[in-house]
């Protein structure tokens, strides 16, 4: 874990690791959602398996990778515990997160306007971005079907 390039990999490992359950569940979930008649109705059309993925399967599933994609972003936005626990944003501040910083200038350093002003950031960042990603998958999500 000294070498910021590594560090930052193992942060990235556990983070993967960590909510790979989470993403199946959800596509999970919308995989069973999807009505069997509409997939023997493509394969009786004579669509075949990689035909009705991309046909049938993808487009149903575009609600759960909405959500899977806007909780994934948002979280990687707010990361701070698997960080903090792993390396405490070193070496070198490599593996520094926003939500690191906040926490070391308030905690640490006793700054508590820097850390204020870098918390008023980060929740604009994320109602940016996920106001953003919300309405870009929406509408993708209505292209589709």
């Amino acid at each position: 874990m000294g070498d910021p390039d590594i560090a930052l990999w193992s942060v990235v490992g556990v983070i993967v690791w960590q909510f790979a359950g989470y993403s199946m569940v959800i596509f999970l979930a919308g995989l069973q959602s999807i009505p069997r008649e509409i997939h023997e109705a493509a394969a009786i059309d004579g669509a075949g398996a990689v035909r009705r993925f991309w046909s049938v399967t993808r487009p149903l599933l575009a609600p759960a990778f909405t959500i899977n994609l806007m909780l994934s972003i948002i979280g990687g936005i707010k990361l701070f515990d698997q960080v903090y626990a792993l390396t405490g944003g070193g070496p070198g501040h490599a593996t520094d997160t926003l939500s690191t910083l906040i926490y070391k200038d308030a905690f640490t350093l006793g700054e508590f306007g820097y850390s204020i002003a870098l918390a008023v950031v980060l929740t604009i960042i994320v109602s940016v971005a996920s106001t953003g990603q919300y309405l870009g998958l929406s509408r993708a999500e209505k292209a589709v079907s």
